[in-house]
């Protein structure tokens, strides 16, 4: 039953990444296209709950291909990750969705 969880988390991660990255796309094409840019950069650390170096790489790579953030570094004892945003007033919602895909991928790899 242990594997039939995993195989549905690791199908179902990428369908959850894949509906994230559009909507991202089109928000950012949306500010992009209308007069007034909301755009307003900052950076935002976010305490990470995955240590293991694939765990960090399955985590950093969707947050740096989503548009409007980029992962920036993560420090020396792997307890936070730098990432840059393009609209730090939505930094609370940005940083909720980074540890929603650190629970999914924390599914996949226990």
């Amino acid at each position: 039953m242990n594997v039939l969880k995993k195989i549905y988390y690791i199908i179902l991660f990428p369908l959850y990444y894949l509906f994230k990255l559009v909507k991202a796309n089109l928000f950012l094409a949306w500010d992009i296209l209308t007069p007034k840019m909301m755009i307003n950069p900052g950076f935002t650390r976010i305490r990470l709950e995955i240590s293991s170096d694939f765990g960090l790489l399955l985590l950093s790579n969707p947050v740096s291909m989503t548009p409007g953030t980029l992962s920036q570094d993560i420090d020396r004892e792997r307890k936070f990750l730098e990432v840059h945003l393009l609209y730090m007033d939505q930094r609370e919602v940005t940083e909720h969705e980074v540890r929603d895909i650190m629970t999914k991928i924390k599914r996949i790899l226990e």
